[in-house]
C-alpha cells in the first residue's frame, strides 16, 4: 500500500490507444461533460478514488468516470465498455465512505457514477411507497417528501448524504420501521450486461399497478440476486414508507456498566420479538458519545487503551451511561403509552441501575424546528451529518473502517465478539466503541476502526487489524455484512461451508450473466472466469 499516486492509470488488459478509443466512445455517447479523465481531469477523478485511504495509496484509483444521466445511456455505457473490453465498477452517490467510498475494487476501472440520475419519479401517498432512482439521496427524498407535504417518512441511516438505491442493495440500515432497507424494497429496474433492461416482480407485466406494492411475481423472485453483487446496474427502485405516526416518541436507556451488556440484547430482545418496539434500536458507548465533542487528545492523554478514568469522566459529564441505548415508539397515543410503559419495566427489571428516559411528540409537529438531537432526528426520518464529528478523535485527516460482523441477538454472542474483537483492537493502538444494531433475531456489530488518514502508520494498523478480524471471527463462526473493498475476498472466504458451494453458484451467475465480466469485478470477492484463471479473487 504505498506506490506512488499515478494518474495516468489505465484499465487492466488494455493499451493506452484501445483505452483512449473507449473514451471517446464514451464521450460520444454522454457528451464530454459526463466524461472524467484521469489524466487529464485527476482533482475531479480523486473524488472517487477512497476517501478514507492514506493519500499515497493507489491501489483502487479509478483510470475514468462516466455519468450516465438516463437508462439509455447506461445501456450505451454497457455496450461500449462490452466492446472495448473496460472493466466498469459501478456507484450511486459513493458515499459509502467506510467501506471505500466510490473507489473501485480493481485499479483502472472506470467508476460508472450514478449521481446524475437523481429523481424521485414517484411517491404513492395511499399506499406508502416512493420510487427513485440510484442518484437519489437520503436528503433528496426527505426534501420531496416535504416538497409534497407528504404525512410519509423515510427510514434513514446516521449519515444522510448516501443513496437510497446505494445503500439498499448494500443490505444498508436505517432506524425507523421498515430499517432493514433491503427487507423493505420492492421491485427494481436493472440494465444487465447485455444492455437488456429487466423489471422484477409485478413490473414484468407491463402497466401492473402493484410493482411496487407486492415483492414476488410469478416465478423466481430475483431482487435479492441484483444486492451486493455484480450482476447488473440498478436503474429505479420502489421503497416503501412509514407512515407519520399520531405520536413519535424517541426513547433513551442508559446502562452504567460494562457488565450490563448482555443483559441489554437480553431484555431487548423480547421486545422486538413481540412488536413493543417496531424500529431498529442502536446501542452505543461512551467513546461514540465523546468523539461528538472533541478530540481524543482531551478526553486522555497519550495513546494506549482508554482507562476506567476516562470512562468515568466521560460518564459524568455528558450524564450518560457507559452503554447508551436509542430507540423509538410510533402509533396513536394509548399504544405509544402502553409500549413505554412495557419498555420501562422490561429495563427495570433486567437491568438493575439503568435509567430510561423518553419524549413524546405529536406526529405533525415533528420538524428539524422540534426535534433537534441527533437520535431524535434520525428516528424520524430526519436526515444529517452530525455523526461526521466523530472523525474529529484522532485528530488530522480523520476516516475509519467499519468492521461489521453479525450474530445472533443474544447476549452471550455480544460478549463473545467483545472478547475476540478488543484485545485485538486495541493492541493495534486503536480505540474499540462498536455499535450493536438490533433487529428481531440478530444483530450488526459494526466497530468503527478510527485513525487519522494522513498518519500511514496508524492507517497501516486499521487495515492491517481488519484482515487479523476477518479470520479470527471467521474461524469463530461469525461473518460480516459488509466489507470494504480490500478485503472482499478474505470476507467471500469466510462463507466456505460445502467447498464454497454458494460462491461457486455466485461465479456460475456471473459467468452466465457477464460472460465478458466487464461489470464490478470482484466485488463481494465475486469475478469472472477471465480475472479467476488469471489468479485475482484468490483469498
Amino acid at each position: 500500500m504505498s506506490a506512488p499516486v499515478d494518474n495516468g492509470v489505465v484499465p487492466p488488459g488494455l493499451s493506452a490507444g484501445e483505452f483512449e478509443a473507449a473514451l471517446r466512445a464514451f464521450a460520444a455517447a454522454l457528451g464530454g461533460d459526463a466524461v472524467l479523465r484521469a489524466d487529464a481531469a485527476a482533482g475531479r477523478v480523486a473524488e472517487f478514488r477512497d476517501p478514507y485511504s492514506f493519500p499515497g495509496w493507489d491501489e483502487h484509483w479509478p483510470s475514468a468516470v462516466v455519468a450516465p444521466g438516463s437508462v439509455e445511456e447506461v445501456q450505451e455505457v454497457v455496450r461500449i465498455a462490452r466492446r472495448h473490453r473496460v472493466p466498469l465498477w459501478t456507484t450511486s452517490m459513493g458515499k459509502n465512505n467506510a467501506y471505500g467510498g466510490p473507489a473501485p475494487r480493481v485499479r483502472g476501472s472506470v467508476v460508472v457514477s450514478m449521481r446524475r440520475m437523481n429523481r424521485v419519479l414517484d411517491v404513492h401517498e395511499e399506499l406508502a411507497y416512493a420510487v427513485v432512482e440510484p442518484g437519489v439521496s437520503f436528503f433528496d427524498l426527505y426534501a420531496e417528501l416535504r416538497r409534497r407535504g407528504s404525512a410519509l417518512w423515510a427510514s434513514i441511516p446516521d449519515l444522510g448524504w448516501g443513496s437510497v438505491v446505494g445503500n439498499t442493495l448494500d443490505h444498508g440500515v436505517g432506524y425507523l420501521p421498515g430499517g432493514d432497507h433491503a427487507a423493505s424494497q420492492c421491485g427494481i429496474e436493472v440494465v444487465l450486461a447485455s444492455a437488456e433492461v429487466v423489471r422484477t416482480g409485478m413490473g414484468a407485466m407491463a402497466g401492473n399497478p402493484a410493482w411496487h406494492a407486492h415483492r414476488r411475481g410469478f416465478g423466481p423472485a430475483l431482487d435479492s440476486l441484483f444486492m451486493q453483487s455484480n450482476f447488473g446496474i440498478v436503474t429505479k427502485m420502489g421503497k416503501w414508507l412509514t407512515p407519520r405516526p399520531e405520536v413519535y416518541a424517541p426513547v433513551e436507556v442508559h446502562a452504567p456498566r460494562e457488565s450490563d451488556l448482555e443483559a441489554i440484547i437480553d431484555t431487548m430482545r423480547p421486545l422486538l420479538l413481540d412488536g413493543t418496539v417496531t424500529n431498529v434500536p442502536l446501542l452505543g458507548t461512551l467513546v461514540g458519545a465523546a468523539s461528538m465533542t472533541r478530540p481524543r487528545a482531551a478526553w486522555q492523554a497519550g495513546d494506549g487503551p482508554l482507562p476506567a478514568s476516562f470512562y468515568a469522566a466521560a460518564a459524568d459529564e455528558l450524564g450518560l451511561g457507559y452503554w447508551n441505548l436509542r430507540l423509538a415508539l410510533y402509533g396513536p397515543a394509548a399504544i405509544v403509552d402502553a409500549q413505554l410503559a412495557r419498555v420501562r419495566a422490561a429495563f427495570a427489571a433486567g437491568v438493575p441501575g439503568a435509567w430510561v428516559s423518553a419524549r413524546k411528540i405529536a406526529g405533525t409537529d415533528v420538524s428539524e424546528e422540534t426535534v433537534t438531537t441527533h437520535p431524535e432526528r434520525v428516528q424520524a426520518g430526519i436526515p444529517g451529518l452530525a455523526l461526521l464529528d466523530s472523525l474529529q478523535w484522532w485528530g488530522g485527516i480523520g476516516g475509519h473502517l467499519d468492521f461489521s460482523p453479525v450474530a445472533p441477538l443474544q447476549g452471550r454472542h455480544a460478549r463473545a465478539l467483545t472478547r475476540l474483537l478488543r484485545p485485538e483492537i486495541e493492541r493495534a493502538g486503536l480505540d474499540f466503541w462498536p455499535g450493536t444494531i438490533m433487529t428481531p433475531r440478530s444483530f450488526y456489530f459494526v466497530c468503527p476502526l478510527l485513525y487519522d488518514t494522513t498518519n500511514e502508520a496508524q492507517a497501516r494498523a486499521a487495515y492491517d487489524v481488519y484482515r487479523r478480524l476477518v479470520r479470527i471471527t471467521g474461524e469463530a463462526g461469525y461473518g460480516l455484512y459488509r466489507g470494504h473493498i480490500e478485503f472482499m475476498d478474505e470476507i467471500a472466504a469466510q462463507y466456505g461451508w460445502g467447498e464454497h458451494a454458494l460462491l461457486r453458484l455466485y461465479e456460475t451467475l456471473k459467468d452466465a450473466l457477464d460472460p465478458d465480466g466487464i461489470l464490478s469485478p470482484g466485488k463481494q470477492g465475486i469475478w469472472p472466469r477471465g480475472m479467476r484463471a488469471a489468479g485475482q479473487g484468490d483469498a
